[in-house]
């Protein structure tokens, strides 16, 4: 199919998608400290150790910065600023271009300080780069530095030379690389809704990176249902490789992107329009999802019903419908627990439900019924019923009617209903008919619903409800209404 085979191209082309981001965002930077910093050069006891510090940092060519970064470790082992200096020349040495003397201070780091999150995250850079770059096995590593940062990062204290809004968004950087690691190890692995919520955090945290926005409209647009959302995140990272001038990363998404598209709609119609305006967006609009036609798959359908409406206020037919579908997908699936969740809800403390159907097939314990269109149209069951007591007389098959009850299970293929402790509602009494059936009622309800009684000579007699027909034992059969 042409959605996996541009999957394939998506996952091979990692490596140059990966690489126009270490082009256009070098690895997470450690900030500048702000003048305002609470560790001063008048707090430390010898002063040039500060100095040296302040002077490496300042060095603006990048190895000359890590070089010097590293003779302040060396020359200060046990200085409180001894984790910044490891931080800062891992970074200084990624952007010299030098990943390889970055991987040792890493290593270094992470043996004094396992917890480290600027380490971890570089660990988890550039496992994620290399696996990008075909190398799979760099990527377990990756994972595990990611999710160790992220869970080390409520805990991280704040370095000395950062201020409060540097280390904000030093955190919320950092959760994104690790969140963009994770997300990518799900899609490698086709969980598309695992890797849907990473990359929705990593988006988050930088709506500008290239690899992560166009891996969030792949797994919203291979995952099952397909979440329209991805067109709009596909047509912002062609936006985004445009800006940056790569035009064969542009082509190349623009070609998977539309593919799907045309799938989704039908045609190619309306994608043009689409990847220019949402260069000039920087957020999907709210109606966007919508704004996308779509002949939807039942499935689908099932899944739009509770966009729009709250499960306790869905009718029974949309039961139908959603609880059918439950094992279609994982989000199918949570559909069904929680209108399964409501229908419980509404027969707490012993309520039963009143259930609308057309009936198949009838006999005084067990009735069939048809509740959707399609159903009744077929005269397929979707519903058994089992009576609280024999039921006569019965309904007939083909009329429309509502029974009181407890819907006590279902099940999905072929979709059936169990309503037990049935009766027939008062409303559906006049449609009750066909032959008596044995024993005759002893008591009935003085309820006028008039219905005609054709006795054992042949002659009819209109009785007040089709109760009290039945319980004279010379009426065979009765219809509802009034004898002509």
């Amino acid at each position: 199919m042409v959605a996996w085979r541009w999957l394939v191209i998506v996952l091979a082309t990692a490596c140059a998608v990966a690489s126009f981001n270490a082009a256009a965002q070098t690895p997470p930077q450690t900030p500048v400290p702000s003048a305002g910093s609470p560790a001063q050069r008048s707090s430390f006891t010898n002063p040039a150790e500060y100095d040296s510090y302040m002077a490496a940092l300042n060095t603006k060519d990048p190895a000359r910065r890590a070089q010097a970064m590293e003779v302040f470790i060396a020359w200060y082992p046990g200085s409180v600023l001894r984790l910044d200096a490891h931080e800062q020349a891992i970074s200084a040495w990624q952007a010299a271009n030098q990943p390889a003397k970055a991987d040792v201070l890493v290593a270094r780091l992470l043996q004094v300080d396992p917890d480290n999150v600027r380490a971890l995250a570089n660990r988890a850079y550039v496992g994620r780069l290399k696996a990008s770059g075909g190398d799979a096995s760099a990527l377990a590593a990756a994972v595990t530095a990611s999710e160790r940062g992220l869970a080390v990062i409520p805990k991280w204290q704040k370095p000395a030379l950062l201020d409060d809004a540097g280390f904000a968004q030093l955190k919320e950087q950092m959760a994104g690389i690790f969140s963009g690691v994770l997300g990518f190890a799900a899609l490698q692995a086709k969980d598309y809704d695992k890797a849907r919520d990473y990359y929705r955090v990593a988006v988050a945290a930088d709506p500008t990176n290239l690899q992560d926005v166009y891996q969030y409209s792949v797994v919203q647009l291979e995952g099952s249902p397909v979440d329209a959302l991805g067109f709009w995140y596909g047509a912002r990272a062609i936006a985004i490789a445009k800006a940056a001038k790569n035009d064969s990363a542009a082509q190349d998404i623009d070609r998977y992107i539309r593919s799907r598209y045309s799938v989704y709609r039908g045609s190619e119609e309306g994608w043009d329009a689409i990847v220019t305006r949402v260069a000039n967006e920087s957020a999907p609009p709210a109606n966007f999802k919508k704004s996308i036609p779509r002949a939807m798959t039942p499935p689908e359908r099932a899944l739009e019903i509770l966009e729009d409406n709250e499960p306790a206020k869905l009718t029974p037919q949309q039961w139908v419908l959603v609880l059918r579908h439950r094992d279609v997908s994982p989000a199918n699936k949570r559909a069904a627990e929680a209108v399964w969740r409501a229908i419980g809800d509404r027969q707490q403390g012993g309520q039963r439900l009143k259930l609308p159907f057309k009936v198949v097939s009838a006999t005084p314990e067990r009735i069939e019924g048809a509740i959707s269109d399609e159903a009744r149209a077929r005269n397929v069951p979707e519903l058994e019923v089992t009576m609280m007591r024999p039921l006569s007389p019965l309904p007939a098959v083909g009329s429309n009617i509502f029974m009181f009850g407890t819907l006590s299970e279902y099940r999905t293929q072929p979709f059936l209903f169990r309503l037990t402790r049935a009766e027939l509602a008062p409303e559906s009494l006049p449609v009750a008919g066909g032959p008596c059936a044995d024993p005759r009622p002893q008591m009935c309800t003085k309820d006028y619903r008039p219905a005609c009684g054709q006795l054992r000579d042949g002659t009819r007699k209109t009785y007040s409800n089709a109760c009290s027909a039945c319980s004279d034992p010379q009426v065979v059969t009765q219809g509802a209404g009034a004898c002509p």
